[in-house]
């Protein structure tokens, strides 16, 4: 029997549907640990100023402890414009002065070199086959002045943390997708929305030339993956 804390969690619609297994306060301060990790990453890194302009590519509605990190920290909110592939009306109200636009994140509606720096936590793994995720890579370069982070779940982290299900991932996609599908998590039984990457996949992704991986450190092993691409 699911105790009642993962029975919630199994119920709840968006990204953070995962099996708890009693632990969700400890899993959720982690998921904002890891945010907040990586938010200091990027300004550790690009070090922004209140004249650059950033297009954060993933916001969402869910209502989450680390929902929308990048908007509660970054002190220019003014000067974001947040990316999300449905209609979020309330943003702008919790964030005023925030730009928001639906889109797809693989087709970008935007000029070439529209922002200074291109800001993604956790899309690209929902973005389909190796493909897909590289032309969205090309997508964030291209609309980008100075530079791009994106962040990636580590796919040889024993935790799959969409799922909260352990070591299955290791398996084929064909036997682990079954696997989820069995317990109740076929939206991540599909590789249209769930295509997870290791530190070589990403990297064979990603343009050689100035670029850094970044790992963020979970039991003792990447949990997830930062990379850090700068534009000449």
């Amino acid at each position: 029997m699911l105790d009642l804390e993962t029975k919630r969690r199994t119920d709840m619609p968006g990204y953070f549907n995962y099996f708890s297994f009693g632990l969700s306060g400890y899993i959720d301060g982690l998921l904002l640990r890891v945010r907040e990790a990586v938010f200091r990453l990027f300004m550790e890194s690009f070090a922004p100023g209140p004249s650059d302009s950033v297009l954060d590519i993933g916001v969402s509605a869910d209502d989450h402890i680390s929902s929308n990190h990048f908007e509660k920290r970054y002190p220019y909110t003014a000067r974001i414009c947040a990316l999300g592939i449905d209609h979020l009306p309330g943003l702008p109200r919790q964030f005023p002065g925030l730009r928001l636009v639906q889109a797809d994140a693989r087709v970008l509606p935007f000029r070439d070199a529209s922002f200074d720096f291109v800001y993604s936590h956790a899309v690209i793994e929902h973005l389909g086959n190796r493909g897909q995720q590289a032309g969205f890579v090309r997508e964030a370069l291209r609309v980008a002045r100075k530079g791009v982070l994106l962040t990636t779940p580590n796919r040889w982290h024993p935790v799959e943390t969409h799922t909260g299900l352990p070591v299955l991932h290791y398996l084929p996609g064909t036997v682990y997708r079954a696997f989820y599908r069995a317990v109740g998590k076929g939206m991540y039984a599909r590789e249209d929305k769930l295509n997870l990457l290791s530190a070589r996949k990403l990297l064979s992704i990603a343009p050689a030339g100035a670029r850094r991986l970044h790992r963020v450190r979970w039991l003792g092993m990447a949990s997830n993956l930062v990379l850090v691409l700068r534009k000449a």
